[in-house]
């Protein structure tokens, strides 16, 4: 899944059960029904968009697809027997922003349907997937219209 920075889904997509998310990186930037606005610079230079990813798409591979997509990667580094991790409030140690993901896991998880796979075909449960991102967003955009208006 893709967010946004309130955890407001912008793409989804399933895939195979024992699939590591970051052979599935380019589909998931290819999936956004709706393309992000084209930022400028007061050079009239293109400005890319930010993604932060966690650490299991610390690959060259998934650099590249970002930056092929118009994104500037924020990956934190691979803990290693040479480069141990920097202890927590430590300024060298890469922010976490992966509550972002996990606030739009839960809200999916609202939907009874979608909490256990009942759906034999990916079809069918793609689209339920997409229906109940569609009512996530609207809620998102009621409470925030009704807190402007």
């Amino acid at each position: 899944m893709l967010t946004d920075a309130h955890g407001v889904p912008l793409a989804c997509i399933i895939s195979e059960a024992n699939r590591t998310d970051m052979k599935r990186l380019g589909a998931l930037l290819d999936a956004q029904v709706i393309a992000a606005p084209v930022a400028r610079d007061d050079d009239g230079q293109l400005v890319l968009r930010d993604l932060c990813l966690d650490r299991g798409y610390d690959y060259a591979a998934c650099r590249e697809t970002a930056a092929t997509h118009g994104y500037r990667p924020h990956i934190p580094p691979k803990a290693s027997a040479e480069q141990p991790l920097p202890p927590p409030g430590d300024p060298a140690r890469h922010p976490p922003h992966r509550w972002v993901v996990e606030v739009g896991h839960a809200w999916f998880n609202r939907f009874r349907r979608l909490l256990i796979r009942w759906d034999k075909q990916a079809v069918n449960y793609l689209a339920f997937i997409q229906l109940a991102a569609c009512l996530i967003i609207y809620r998102k955009i009621r409470h925030a219209t009704s807190l402007s208006g």
